[in-house]
């Protein structure tokens, strides 16, 4: 959710009509050039930042510190990425999208290089803030990239297909993470956990540079396009005309009284607890249902992020079928919240209790992916860009709240699972303010 605050699906003036074929072949063509390697980079840094899930327990165990600490850990990550998604826009601005990606890849390879040195609560913690600090332009700097290259009626298609590297980096990195902890363990005398972060940052630092090498800065730049098409880019995507990318107008905290401004910081806000919730926590909670070895979690999380490529999909697709926004979310959130407490009550049946948490993070990621189709039609032009970073920056406590309430209630409760129920009644929260606002 944190990273979707600048999209926007809809766009004035109603369904453009439809390009010529030249140009629908012309636009394919820079998808297929562009789009998958950024989902290749955004699957590897939204693994760097979720992988820490997988090794809970070797970190913990080797660090010393209960469940409580380990919940604050993967939430500090977000106290270094709100903070730094505003200088990170005047380094965008600066330096230019490929540059900066570039650079935020290299920059967050190498933080996770300083993992091996860890043996320290406090040390643990400040990478993990530093992790987030690097990360925090990412999104933002891919968002503005896609915006020079494609017009904006395309970019809700464009942006939901790039974010298919979320439940990729799931489903991937799950049975890559396990094997690394399992199988290199004691390696040359260094814990399991240790290899996992140098091993999984260096595509990181490898993709780094070859964006420097591969990426253009835009059209104006591609040498592979002839002077027709750069022009017929350059007039689709007004973007491309200016290298300073619409960043949020930081001027006024009256946006925040605006309507329906407050009522989508709660949404994002309960967006941010269930998925960063889930998402850090659900390696332990599969293991914990179906009493697995640590080796085999990794296989069985792999499910979840599988089915929710699916239902992300079908979840847009109905949306635009029906132009529908509303109920697509809220729907979405209701799921969660009464699914995690069936969870809860059949937590003992290990295959059912699975099947649940399955349609939890396929409903989860279905609302991370609709979270910003809603303000645009909703705010006021002149103040949706401030009103979006506020959205965004507050929504996004919910990322520190949801892994480290988790953690927290397993400790002070004795209750394995009771931090579910935390991130239900924020789900229930969520699809009610969501059903709130208007059609």
């Amino acid at each position: 959710m944190t990273d979707q605050a600048v999209r926007s699906t809809e766009y004035p003036g109603g369904r453009p009509a439809a390009h010529a074929p030249a140009e629908a072949d012309l636009f394919r063509t820079a998808a297929w050039r562009i789009i998958p390697l950024l989902i290749l980079c955004y699957m590897f840094s939204y693994l760097d930042r979720i992988n820490l899930s997988f090794a809970r327990q070797p970190v913990e165990r080797d660090l010393n510190f209960s469940d409580a600490t380990y919940g604050l850990g993967a939430g500090l990550f977000f106290v270094g990425y709100i903070a730094f998604q505003v200088p990170s826009s005047m380094l965008l601005v600066r330096f230019g999208a490929r540059r900066t990606i570039a650079a935020i890849m290299i920059g967050w390879s190498l933080i996770s290089f300083l993992f091996t040195i860890v043996d320290s609560v406090w040390q643990f913690c400040a990478l993990r803030v530093l992790l987030g600090v690097a990360e925090a332009g990412f999104y933002p700097a891919v968002l503005y990239y896609l915006a020079l290259w494609f017009p904006r009626h395309m970019l809700g298609r464009v942006t939901s297909g790039f974010l298919i590297a979320i439940p990729l980096s799931g489903a991937l990195g799950g049975p890559v993470s396990v094997f690394i902890l399992s199988r290199l363990d004691g390696a040359m005398a260094v814990p399991g956990w240790k290899w996992m972060f140098v091993i999984e940052a260096l595509p990181a630092l490898l993709l780094g540079f070859v964006l420097l090498r591969w990426l253009d800065d835009g059209p104006a730049d591609a040498g592979w396009l002839d002077e027709s098409q750069r022009r017929l880019l350059l007039a689709h995507a007004p973007a491309a005309r200016s290298r300073e990318p619409a960043g949020p107008a930081l001027r006024a905290f009256t946006v925040l009284t605006r309507p329906f401004v407050p009522l989508l910081i709660v949404i994002c806000f309960c967006q941010a607890v269930c998925n960063y919730g889930i998402v850090f926590w659900i390696p332990t909670f599969i293991g914990q249902v179906l009493g697995v070895p640590a080796s085999e979690v990794g296989l069985y999380t792999s499910l979840p992020f599988l089915a929710a490529i699916l239902a992300m999909t079908l979840n847009a697709r109905s949306s635009d079928r029906w132009q529908e926004r509303r109920w697509h979310m809220a729907g979405p959130f209701l799921i969660v919240s009464v699914v995690l407490v069936l969870t809860f009550l059949f937590h003992g049946y290990g295959v059912v209790a699975l099947l649940l948490l399955t349609a939890t993070l396929a409903a989860t990621l279905c609302i991370t992916t609709m979270i910003f189709t809603i303000p645009g039609l909703l705010l006021e032009k002149k103040t949706l860009a401030t009103s979006l970073a506020w959205i965004n920056s507050l929504g996004a406590l919910g990322g520190l709240i949801g892994p480290y309430g988790i953690g927290w209630l397993r400790v002070h409760t004795g209750q394995p699972l009771a931090g579910l129920l935390l991130v239900a009644a924020c789900a229930g929260v969520g699809g009610i303010a969501t059903l709130r606002l208007p059609r």
